[in-house]
């Protein structure tokens, strides 16, 4: 199914389709989704990528448009991590964490790829950067302006391994309330953005002086494959029961 369908494509999609149909966002996370209708082996629904959360979302609200189909919204929480999702999307099925990918990383038993050396460095780097996203946190649940996008390849320094001084400088970075970076710190399996928490374990597994070096999609399918998360198999969970309920 093609991810470039419009809203009014997707919805005109569906009124004409028989079977129950799972909604996902489907567009950096496709391929997971992939992975789970494999597994499932479903006969009797099919999964629909809709080309990413804000047209799933946009879906989602039309769905009196399409009565006479079952259907099953998927979505990251996203932002809603930091607050409670709003009760108008209470029937959508939604991550633990804040995207499908911190409910794969969930339990964080994908860093026993590290070595004790890199360990070290993965823990520098990723205190420097949780320190500065408690920043975007306290700013977004203040209705400050706040970005959740900066991606450590451009923000966290190579040799030093922290976040750069003049970006800090230039975003005015403050240090927010203890208490939101505690929690980020306890919790950041969950509640930092999946993307970013990836990329901090990629740019060490990745490394050019390793002898064997992994992907986000490799560390991805490290996640699925070998160690399903709690919080991952619940979420399979709750898709199945929806589908035959």
């Amino acid at each position: 199914m093609s991810l470039k369908l419009s809203v009014d494509e997707i919805v005109e999609t569906l009124k004409r389709s028989s079977l129950t149909t799972v909604l996902v966002e489907g567009k950096d996370d496709v391929m997971v989704y992939r992975w789970i209708e494999d597994e499932i082996g479903i006969v009797n629904a099919s999964f629909f990528p809709c080309g990413g959360r804000d047209k799933l979302l946009q879906v989602f609200e039309r769905r009196d448009e399409f009565p006479d189909i079952r259907t099953i919204f998927v979505a990251d929480k996203d932002a809603f991590v930091y607050v409670n999702p709003p009760d108008d999307y209470a029937e959508i099925l939604w991550t633990n964490g804040y995207s499908i990918e911190n409910d794969l990383y969930y339990g964080r038993q994908i860093e026993s790829l590290l070595s004790n050396d890199e360990q070290t460095v993965f823990l520098k780097s990723l205190n420097s950067f949780v320190e500065y996203y408690a920043f975007e946190v306290q700013n977004y649940i203040n209705g400050e302006e706040h970005c959740f996008r900066n991606h450590p390849q451009h923000i966290v320094c190579e040799l030093q391994n922290e976040v750069k001084k003049e970006f800090l400088q230039e975003i005015n970075f403050t240090k927010a309330d203890e208490q939101i970076e505690n929690n980020l710190k306890e919790n950041y399996d969950v509640l930092i953005r999946g993307k970013s928490l990836f990329a901090l374990l990629t740019r060490i597994l990745s490394n050019s002086t390793r002898e064997i070096k992994h992907s986000k999609l490799s560390l991805l399918e490290h996640c699925y494959r070998t160690h399903k998360s709690e919080k991952f198999i619940e979420l399979i969970t709750r898709i199945e029961e929806k589908i035959s309920a």
